[in-house]
């Protein structure tokens, strides 16, 4: 059997105590006579033998999880189902429950749709595509397009000026076709329906052109002394139709020909569209002329400069801390799905299905019990012996005769004091621990010293006398005091190094000891008991 104990300075003061009174009995009894009736001392012996000597710091402490991990809400909600309870063993990743929050789903959506908005809005400045806005150099400036194909009537703006956001920059006009606005009096809105073909005719040049009725407003709008009401017909335009001019219409109606004597305008060109500048910056350059003709997306001029710069570095940046709220929305959204972090045992269980919970709230907590921390207290004589990385063994009440593996991980730098002795704490960390319980209390045996073959003696034969070291060894004439010098010591046996040998027997007690108990008020003496020898094992 391994044997355990400390350390420990061989003048221990309750081993001092001991001592000093077993001297003093021996020293009197040796004064006085034997009480009436009552023989010679019997001496408790044991023999001086070799054998292993190992030292071991112990302490005592109560196991506790090293990995506890407490599950929260993530964001006010309900909890939809609990698929774990108290005691079952869980793994990692495993889904213990479900929470429900419409809250965060329609946040989600919302930045997803404000990201896309934005990637759009920036993709059109700088004519590339929406995934590549936040690659984009912002020093390369920004294009502006035309929206629509056609003509541009205008250029607000040339090389060098300043343009802010909103600002006008050129108009474009889509004139391949023309809008006639025809104001008809009762009888014709009547006869009058969409789709019907319209002749066109212009008092400036000859011929006619096909259009098309494409809207009846039958709204009645005062006109001097009577109403009228609206038709808008489109026709394609040849090139020689403008807004203003006037022109005739015949209609084509299911009652016949219905020719309108009344001169009509053209009212606008087809489609027509005021370009706006998105950014801020100053024109590097224009790339059309007024009356040019355009297609939709061509580049009408380039905007730069610091201003430009800016200007896109804020969208992109914009875009960046949208993303990057929507992708934390989207943790926590992934989080209403809870998942066990570590493998381990449900310690508790908060929630049932229905609970609201809110954020932070406990939901339910998840030991490792594959591993498991302990934390002892040692006093200022053991504590410069030990060292993290010592292997230590740990046994508990509740599993007699069994022992489990552990290493020191912290030993403390500072003690404190208790009852005039400074004490260190010490944390241990203990392996493969599946069988044991948070909570169980854990005798602890740190091994720091051990010697195959030493020669051993009880620890009760040593005493101290003259600030040295001293045994009894039983002679012919009696018990002699022997000067030694001691090597190890634990609990159960001191190492003599020099002052013995193997084979003698030293006094580990005698019936002298019992000179307060002997009825030296004139009792009858007790009979004497043999004092068991202690046990001739080293170790």
């Amino acid at each position: 059997m391994q044997v355990v104990g400390v350390l420990k300075r061989f003048l221990i003061p309750v081993l001092i105590a001991g001592m000093l009174l077993y001297g003093g009995q021996w020293a009197l009894g040796q004064l006085l006579p034997p009480p009436p009736g009552q023989g010679a001392p019997v001496y408790a012996t044991a023999e001086v033998v070799r054998g292993v000597m190992r030292v071991a710091v112990e302490g005592v402490g109560n196991l506790q999880p090293i990995f506890l991990s407490s599950l929260e809400a993530p964001v006010e909600g309900f909890v939809e189902t609990v698929l774990i309870e108290r005691g079952q063993r869980v793994e990692p990743g495993q889904v213990v429950m479900t929470l429900k929050s419409d809250e965060i789903g329609y946040e989600v959506a919302d930045l997803q749709f404000k990201i896309e908005r934005m990637r759009l809005e920036l993709a059109q400045l700088l004519g590339v595509a929406p995934t590549r806005t936040t690659e984009v150099d912002p020093s390369l400036g920004i294009g502006i397009t035309a929206p629509i194909g056609g003509r541009v009537s205008e250029l607000l703006v040339g090389r060098g000026d300043a343009v802010g956001q909103g600002s006008a920059v050129a108009r474009i006009v889509d004139d391949s076709r023309v809008v006639i606005v025809a104001e008809l009096v009762t009888y014709e809105i009547e006869r009058v329906a969409v789709d019907q073909e319209v002749e066109i005719r212009s008092p400036l040049f000859d011929g006619s052109m096909r259009g098309k009725v494409t809207l009846v407003d039958r709204t009645p709008i005062p006109s001097g002394t009577h109403f009228v009401y609206r038709a808008q017909v489109e026709a394609d335009n040849p090139g020689l139709l403008q807004p203003g001019m006037e022109v005739f219409l015949t209609f084509a109606t299911a009652q016949g020909r219905l020719s309108v004597p009344r001169e009509q305008r053209i009212d606008r060109y087809w489609q027509e569209a005021l370009v706006r500048s998105l950014a801020q910056g100053t024109v590097d350059h224009t790339a059309v002329k007024e009356w040019a003709r355009v297609k939709a997306g061509d580049t009408l001029l380039t905007l730069g400069g610091e201003a430009t710069t800016q200007f896109i570095q804020g969208r992109q940046l914009d875009i960046r801390q949208k993303e990057l709220e929507l992708a934390r929305k989207q943790g926590v959204r992934e989080q209403l799905v809870v998942r066990s972090p570590i493998a381990g045992v449900v310690e508790w269980v908060h929630v049932r299905p229905g609970t609201k919970v809110m954020p932070g709230w406990g939901l339910a907590a998840i030991f490792d019990q594959s591993r498991m921390n302990l934390h002892i207290m040692v006093d200022e004589l053991d504590v410069v012996h030990l060292q993290e990385g010592q292997i230590a063994r740990i046994a508990v009440d509740a599993l007699p005769g069994r022992s489990w593996e552990a290493k020191v991980l912290r030993v403390d730098m500072q003690g404190r004091s208790q009852d005039g002795i400074a004490q260190y704490g010490v944390s241990l960390e203990v392996g493969e621990t599946a069988e044991l319980k948070p909570g169980m209390t854990a005798h602890v045996s740190i091994h720091i010293a051990e010697k195959p073959d030493a020669l051993l003696v009880p620890i009760e034969a040593v005493f101290e006398q003259d600030r040295r070291a001293m045994v009894e060894v039983l002679g012919p004439r009696g018990p002699e005091a022997v000067a030694i010098v001691l090597g190890l010591v634990n609990d159960r046996f001191a190492e003599v190094l020099e002052g013995l040998e193997a084979g003698q027997h030293v006094v580990t007690g005698s019936s002298l000891d019992r000179l307060d108990r002997d009825g030296r008020d004139g009792g009858a003496p007790p009979q004497q008991e043999p004092i068991p020898v202690f046990p001739k094992t080293g170790g």
